[in-house]
């Protein structure tokens, strides 16, 4: 059991929180981010967690929590990238996504939806807001 996939995350997990050597450790053990004590057993872990799916990681929920049951979950790297400190969160019909996910459900361009929340439109707004410019046509090129 040492060395599967899911052995590795919880060695990795444990290192970036405990380790101040660790290259990581500003990001997780230095914020105050730490390994709940259940987690101290890597038994424990797969207990709560599972094995880990081929095509996954280790992924807080809460980027502010702990590593904890109920804070994590094994997430694809996808999930990864949409659940991270970087990601503008927007709020609308009471549902709260990234950016990225927004703009993919409603059709515009991430960048166009960046560039009104950055510039003060109300999310209603700027979800609704059709945009001038279509680049996900054809670009304006006759097809053939």
């Amino acid at each position: 059991m040492s060395d599967t996939p899911t052995a590795r995350s919880w060695r990795s997990m444990r290192e970036r929180c405990d380790d101040a050597a660790s290259k990581d450790f500003h990001k997780y053990g230095a914020r105050g981010i730490c390994v709940c004590a259940r987690w101290a057993s890597l038994a424990a872990f797969i207990e709560d967690m599972g094995a880990r799916p081929l095509g996954t990681t280790l992924d807080r929920i809460d980027n502010d929590g702990n590593y904890e049951p109920g804070n994590c979950r094994w997430a694809t790297p996808r999930e990864q990238g949409r659940n991270t400190r970087q990601n503008v969160l927007v709020t609308y019909l009471g549902r709260t996504q990234c950016v990225t996910a927004w703009a993919e459900e409603v059709g515009l361009e991430p960048k166009t939806l960046q560039y009104r929340i950055r510039a003060g439109w109300p999310a209603d707004r700027a979800l609704t807001t059709p945009s001038l410019i279509n680049r996900k046509s054809n670009h304006g090129c006759a097809t053939s």
